[in-house]
């Protein structure tokens, strides 16, 4: 009887390790399923933050090319390049500061924070742009106006502004919105953890 219950605590274990092991191997493949799930909204994340960084980067050449080129002032050209470049040392300084290249690799609560965080700061910059923005367009529709010659050219630039104007605002609506829908996937998933 004693060989018995040896043999059945003996089966009873080996099968627990077995169980204990299939476990382990779920649990793993799980947590994989889960980064992997959530590899996309975060990467397009990371994307998006790049992308803001190379697009200042390359605002700074670019308009002092265009003032050389085109007779605008130098002023205005050193003016919207300063700005890039503020936006970009912030853009960077929130990367890394919320360590956007490494966004997964964290607990869910600082994953969670780091989303917050990168919400508040894009909401953040989009509201502080609109000041250097006015302005910056203020200045071109004003210099434009100041060369026109005629009524024509004069009501052109202005539906020309117009039209870009609401062309420039709905894309920034739809970046910004496709933005919120990213993150709100993102932390949907964390939170369903």
């Amino acid at each position: 009887m004693e060989i018995n219950i040896e043999k059945e605590l003996q089966t009873l274990k080996s099968e627990y390790n077995v169980f204990k092991e299939g476990l382990e191997k779920q649990e793993t493949l799980n947590e994989k399923f889960f980064k992997s799930l959530r590899k996309r909204p975060a990467m397009a994340l990371s994307k998006e933050i790049r992308d803001r960084m190379l697009g200042d980067g390359l605002t700074v050449p670019m308009i002092i090319v265009i003032c050389i080129n085109t007779d605008w002032p130098m002023l205005f050209g050193i003016l919207v390049s300063l700005w890039a470049l503020a936006d970009l040392g912030v853009s960077l300084w929130v990367s890394r500061k919320l360590g956007m290249n490494n966004l997964l690799n964290d607990d869910v609560r600082t994953v969670t924070e780091k989303i917050t965080g990168y919400r508040k700061f894009y909401t953040g910059s989009l509201v502080a742009s609109i000041v250097p923005l006015t302005a910056m367009l203020t200045y071109i529709f004003m210099r434009l106006y100041d060369r026109a010659d005629d009524d024509a050219t004069v009501q052109l630039i202005t539906v020309s502004g117009i039209v870009s104007i609401v062309f420039a605002i709905v894309v920034a609506l739809l970046q910004y919105r496709k933005h919120v829908e990213r993150c709100k996937e993102l932390l949907d998933q964390f939170e369903e953890q």
